[in-house]
């Protein structure tokens, strides 16, 4: 508790006046640095017989201006959510924590991973993900938040300082993270900046008690000097479904069963789901059974040339035998996209590819002479 000397016979018969120039002095120390001392000295002037008297002095009044914490962290990337890719790397997002205390403060961050199922952005947008090897740095320029951004600080880096930042400032902060293969559409990863205020030696403060020179902390925050806040990334990927059939086309006798000498289409459909990212350079690849006979060339009464693709807009047919036009059969195993014929397929699109092959019927053995 801060204790202010005082004359009580002078604050009995002039305690108006002072009090005034007290809480006049107060008001205009509003912003002031912690542990600036306030002196104020109460003076009364008066006369006896009209005869003016010396001055009667109060005793000093003083105090230690003590020392309000109080911070904000929020996060400042645009949009809140960062859209990132199943396997991709080095994303992040930023934040800003701003200072409005009456002393220079120290502060300690730490980047952790946001709890299941808490809304990220605040749309309701809940953490159902992590993001790989989270890591954290602080922008050497803070004032514009683009200019000299910090570098990547490396595998591991969850926590950081901020030395000796002045009040009524800030400081700009990056996190970054990976984007884990396994992610699917339209999950959500969180990432949490905890910010800690400690005094301009890097020790803790203990609120609401004198230190040896009469200062005391007061947590504007209401949270010990602890305040955090949440942003993160949304996963954008294709969602692919590939369904491969097998129907008969003729020399089954209208039995419906594989005999030998029967002739089969296969089908195969590569579908993205609606509301997903397209798919991009896709290739197919199919091993053909060692059983089968590929049929080229309308080959077996086949009705394709080798090969028939349909991206949505038509069947078009192409070779297997020549590898400049995206489709090729080598060594039994079948190829549909390259740089010849590149395969893109948008939300809700699909591709078809189909061939025919035959089942081989070989020629009966002679009986024994």
């Amino acid at each position: 508790m801060k204790i202010a000397s005082k004359n009580t016979g002078l604050f009995i018969r002039f305690g108006v006046l002072a009090t005034a120039m007290l809480f006049g002095q107060q008001a205009m120390a509003a912003g002031t640095r912690a542990g600036t001392t306030i002196e104020n000295t109460a003076s009364v002037d008066y006369t006896v017989g009209n005869i003016d008297q010396t001055d009667v002095l109060s005793d000093t009044v003083s105090f230690v201006v003590d020392r309000r914490v109080n911070l904000t962290i929020v996060p400042t990337s645009t949009p809140d959510l960062v859209t990132v890719n199943p396997g991709g790397a080095d994303y992040f997002v930023d934040f800003l924590l701003t200072s409005t205390s009456n002393s220079d403060l120290d502060f300690n961050l730490v980047l952790t991973q946001e709890t299941t199922g808490t809304d990220v952005d605040g749309t309701g947008s809940n953490d159902d993900a992590d993001m790989d090897d989270p890591r954290i740095a602080i922008y050497t320029d803070f004032e514009s938040g683009t200019a000299n951004p910090p570098a990547d600080p490396g595998a591991g880096t969850t926590t950081a300082v901020i030395d000796n930042m002045p009040a009524d400032e800030g400081r700009r902060i990056r996190v970054w993270g990976d984007a884990a293969l396994t992610m699917t559409d339209g999950q959500v990863a969180g990432l949490v900046v905890t910010a800690t205020a400690l005094d301009a030696t890097g020790a803790a403060l203990a609120y609401n008690v004198d230190n040896d020179d009469g200062l005391q902390n007061f947590d504007a925050n209401g949270a010990g000097g602890v305040v955090f806040t949440n942003d993160g990334f949304t996963v954008e990927a294709a969602t692919l479904d590939v369904a491969k059939v097998a129907t008969v086309v003729d020399g089954d006798l209208d039995t419906g069963l594989a005999l030998p000498g029967s002739r089969w289409q296969y089908e195969i459909v590569i579908t993205n789901s609606a509301g997903s990212a397209a798919a991009e350079d896709v290739v197919l690849t199919d091993t053909i059974d060692g059983d089968l006979t590929f049929l080229t060339g309308g080959a077996g009464g086949s009705e394709f040339t080798d090969i028939q693709v349909d991206d949505g807009s038509g069947a078009v047919e192409c070779t297997a035998a020549d590898d400049t036009d995206g489709c090729q059969v080598v060594g039994g195993v079948l190829t549909v996209g390259d740089a010849n014929r590149v395969i893109d397929i948008a939300a809700g699109g699909s591709y078809t590819v189909r061939f025919q092959v035959l089942i081989p019927d070989g020629a009966p053995t002679p009986p024994a002479p």
